[in-house]
């Protein structure tokens, strides 16, 4: 099977695992997943030793195809992180045009509303606040603004095409900044099902794991393949 039909075989018991009992990576997944193909040749070697013991040979069934599901929640994952690096690189690179666009834009509606009272306080409004979201939301303000009123622009021979400007800008920005923030949080809902799905596998291998040294307590080269 492909990795991703693995993950659909599995997809309902990694989505059903309690968020509080989900146990963080604390390894590379490729080396994790590549030490548990191994297991499963050998405790698929001494399965009968194992059964004899008291387990459950389904530990070892699973441990391919599960190995597979996680692989699959792993790729997912990477690819979701590495599109928010791109981003938090793009953001980098074009917040300071963005940001520059603002205050130029701000500049010239104060002066161009400087006799009118309640549109300065409208624009006084649209400066509070600092953060890119900000930002992001006063571009959108400022075009709504300058297109309702144009006249006091005109006035000061304003090019009245920095409004589209602005408001392009801005829903540019606005995705970039979802993308750069949003996606890869420790809430994100990929990296929650990439880390259940190693959860559910590194319990199956540290049953195995158990199992395996306690039945190969004399045989230290046997038990060694049980060690973690």
């Amino acid at each position: 099977m492909s990795y991703q039909e693995d993950f659909e075989l599995w997809k309902e018991q990694i989505e059903n695992l309690a968020l509080d009992e989900v146990k963080l990576p604390n390894q590379p997944i490729d080396d994790f997943v590549a030490s548990t193909e191994a297991l499963a040749v050998e405790a698929n070697k001494d399965r009968d030793a194992l059964i004899a013991a008291g387990m459950d040979p389904t530990l070892i069934d699973d441990l391919v195809p599960l190995s597979g599901a996680l692989r699959y929640c792993q790729a997912k994952w990477m690819s979701e992180y590495r599109a928010r690096e791109d981003a938090q690189r793009e953001w980098i690179e074009q917040s300071p045009q963005a940001y520059e666009l603002r205050d130029q834009l701000l500049h010239h509606f104060s002066f161009a509303y400087r006799d009118y009272d309640d549109i300065q306080n409208k624009v006084m409004r649209i400066r509070e606040g600092g953060s890119h979201a900000d930002m992001v939301q006063d571009l959108v303000e400022i075009a709504t603004l300058g297109e309702k009123y144009p006249e006091p622009l005109n006035a000061i021979n304003f090019e009245l095409n920095l409004l589209e400007q602005a408001r392009t800008v801005s829903h540019a920005m606005s995705e970039l900044l979802a993308a750069a923030n949003g996606a890869a949080g420790e809430s994100s809902e990929t990296k929650q099902m990439r880390d259940k799905a190693f959860t559910l596998l590194f319990e199956k291998t540290r049953i195995i794991r158990d199992f395996g040294q306690y039945v190969f307590w004399k045989d230290e080269d046997r038990k060694k393949r049980y060690y973690a």
